[in-house]
């Protein structure tokens, strides 16, 4: 395989490269370090696949992202190589309980993996679920404000420009030094998990779940990069995306970065979250398929007139 990216639930993968997820200990509880075990592998067999065949991205063999069922909350983690042929290990502590979905990304001869895995219930004390949905574009993380500029209402189907712009919380420009080899990390999740788009700039992959369009070609399972660029508006740094969401609905945009000079540890970023409605149809507009109908339906009446005036003059 030569290029492009493919995305599949765990438990579908029948052959070929996979990763299985493993975490201890059971149950899963609040504030509990867990032991994150991915097993790179192929099927059928379970046969593990050798780190030398993985290749960095973005700094690291493996990325993994997760979410709570509401979307508030959200990781970026970078599970490491063990001396167990195929297995990565990260910890992790879950701060708050609830329903969680995960993703691997890994990249091995060219081609971009994500797997999402099976959900997980995390026990403890506190609110499991508090969905809160705003559209606020402009929205405070620590000492800054991020704001995001997209030509609204989202249509499916349609490409996007969402473009990111960073202050400080007095409205001086914020310039972003590179968080795993890029300017900004993007995530994009449907509120039912049924979507997952993970991008990066200069032409970082999109993986996406069920049938969705993304940057110039158009394929769940296949391949996409998106053209995302730095420019500069009015002396502002302005990090832009362009995305094409697959379906209607709900999803959540996570925008990670890292301020420069902002003394952040390494590999982590400050994560300013957006809610994004996806329209069926812009308003007042129609969807493709009834578009096809009526121009089907126009065509036969013109051919239909142009047939009768025919005859008509054949008459005369």
């Amino acid at each position: 395989e030569g290029g492009g990216s493919l995305y599949h639930e765990e438990g579908d993968v029948k052959s070929g490269i996979a990763v299985n997820l493993n975490i201890t200990p059971v149950p899963f509880k609040t504030g509990q370090t867990q032991k994150l075990d991915f097993f790179v592998n192929k099927k059928p067999g379970n046969i593990p696949v050798p780190f030398s065949e993985l290749e960095i991205a973005h700094t690291k063999l493996m990325h993994v992202i997760g979410v709570r069922s509401d979307l508030n909350e959200f990781f970026h983690i970078h599970p490491n190589p063990t001396s167990t042929p195929g297995h990565l290990l990260v910890d992790y502590a879950f701060l708050k309980p609830g329903l969680y979905k995960l993703w691997s990304e890994i990249k091995a001869a060219g081609v971009d993996y994500s797997f999402g895995h099976p959900e997980i219930s995390v026990q403890g004390d506190g609110v499991k679920e508090n969905k809160q949905v705003s559209f606020a574009r402009n929205v405070i993380v620590g000492d800054y404000q991020v704001s995001l500029k997209m030509d609204e209402p989202a249509v499916k189907a349609h490409e996007h420009d969402l473009s990111f712009d960073i202050h400080t919380l007095t409205g001086k420009e914020v310039d972003v030094e590179d968080y795993l080899g890029a300017k900004m990390h993007l995530t994009v999740i449907k509120d039912d998990w049924k979507q997952f788009i993970h991008t990066h700039p200069s032409g970082g992959a999109g993986h996406g779940h069920e049938a969705w369009l993304i940057f110039p070609e158009a394929k769940a399972n296949g391949g996409g990069h998106d053209e995302t660029e730095t420019t500069a508006v009015g002396g502002d740094e302005v990090i832009s995306f362009n995305v094409v969401f697959p379906e209607a609905g709900l999803y959540k945009a996570f925008a990670q970065f890292r301020p420069l000079g902002s003394n952040l540890p390494a590999d982590e970023a400050l994560t300013a979250a957006f809610w994004i409605e996806v329209k069926e149809t812009a308003p007042g507009g129609i969807s493709v398929w009834w578009g096809l109908l009526i121009a089907s339906l126009i065509a036969i009446v013109i051919l239909s007139l142009g047939v009768k005036r025919f005859l008509q003059v054949k008459q005369v």
